[in-house]
């Protein structure tokens, strides 16, 4: 097909063509008929030598915001000698591309090259189709062809480093209650072992694996019950603007990931009532697919208490704590169960939260607090309360 430059010459030649009739001048003719041979020239020369190559594509497709996206590309000559060949690789649906000139290669000769994508922000992406374009050498006409089919990019969330949430067996965390003590007990058989985190009780470490890992390895007993979890994303979106939207969407991440990390069951479920992720062994990974596209939706309210689903551990991630949020998140947990308010402004009052059945925990942090700090502060501080209650329930009268 002609370029932008070939149908120039092409309107230029007509004109020419046109203006020797007007004026009698042989001369406009001559000149009319070099550029349509020049044009016929250039169909000719990429009519011959078409893009044959093979080509390659070597991506993660999945990735993180903030780490670095990288595709690898490989292409080999299948003619026995090719032509200078330009390789564009699009992406974001045509918004951006890659572009690369190729060289002229040898049959079976191959050449890489590589390009970064950007993960600045979370979401789904179109990556391709990958094309080569053939064009003469003055650039009036060109040849493209498709490589490579498009493929899927998707950019998660960022993922903190976080400890996991303290498991509690029916009690609140309502700080007056005196009997208040951690869910893992002394009991069950051996399961597996792990490593340290913060908090963990070092009568529990297993010293030969701590000695031959040089890392400290702790003993993980098979539980007798180990209650679920209930993670809750706020997406109503009255309760966010756009970067508070985005910490709560990490931090709901961050606090699946730490969760999955321990193998403790758990659920995740938007404010508006539908539950996110399939169960199973990908259930984390579907979750995170789902978390690199939500958006604010749905009405100014908890929808997800109006639901039959109870838990007795529920950890809400929100926005803007509003009066009547209180009794709705209490609605969603049983009677001695706990509630953890982790809120992205922390401008906002505690005392229209509380409840009658429930004290929550909450934990703010606004855009000038890491979510890391006030996370792991509020459940060490968790964890030594539990096992200060534990001792003195357990001490001798």
């Amino acid at each position: 097909m002609l370029t932008r430059r070939g149908w120039s010459v092409l309107g230029a030649s007509i004109g020419l063509v046109v203006g020797s009739r007007v004026l009698g001048l042989v001369q406009l003719v001559v000149l009319a008929a070099s550029g349509l041979l020049a044009l016929a020239g250039a169909w000719t020369w990429v009519r011959l030598h078409p893009p044959q190559l093979k080509a390659e594509r070597h991506l993660r497709e999945r990735l993180q915001v903030g780490v670095d996206g990288r595709v690898d590309l490989v292409v080999e000559a299948r003619a026995p000698r090719t032509v200078t060949t330009a390789i564009s690789d699009a992406f974001d649906r045509g918004r951006r591309s890659a572009r690369f000139l190729l060289a002229p290669l040898e049959g079976g000769e191959t050449a890489r090259a590589a390009y970064r994508i950007p993960t600045d922000r979370r979401g789904r992406y179109e990556l391709g189709p990958l094309r080569a374009t053939v064009s003469d050498p003055f650039g009036l006409a060109s040849r493209t062809r498709r490589l490579l089919s498009s493929e899927e990019v998707i950019v998660y969330p960022r993922v903190h480093h976080v400890l996991p949430p303290p498991e509690r067996s029916g009690t609140e965390l309502d700080r007056d209650q005196p009997r208040a003590h951690g869910r893992l007990d002394s009991g069950g058989e051996f399961l597996t072992l792990r490593e340290y985190v913060p908090g963990d009780d070092l009568r529990r470490v297993h010293w030969r694996s701590t000695a031959r890992r040089d890392r400290l390895m702790m003993r993980q007993n098979e539980a007798r019950h180990r209650s679920p979890m209930l993670l809750m994303l706020d997406v109503r979106p009255g309760a966010h603007d756009r970067p508070s939207f985005e910490r709560a969407v990490e931090a709901c991440a961050s606090i699946a990931t730490a969760l999955e990390r321990t193998a403790r069951p758990w659920e995740l479920v938007l404010s508006t009532g539908i539950a996110v992720g399939a169960p199973g062994r990908r259930h984390i990974v579907s979750v995170m697919d789902e978390l690199a596209v939500v958006a604010p939706h749905g009405p100014d309210r908890i929808v997800a208490a109006m639901t039959r689903r109870r838990t007795s551990a529920l950890v809400a991630v929100m926005g803007r704590v509003q009066g009547e949020d209180g009794g709705a998140l209490g609605v969603l947990v049983r009677n001695g169960g706990s509630l953890t308010v982790v809120a992205t402004f922390d401008d906002w009052a505690v005392a229209p939260m509380r409840t009658r059945r429930l004290r929550p925990m909450f934990i703010p942090f606004g855009p000038n607090q890491p979510f890391v700090s006030a996370w792991n502060t509020a459940v060490l501080r968790w964890q030594r309360s539990a096992r200060h209650h534990s001792s003195d329930s357990h001490a001798p009268a």
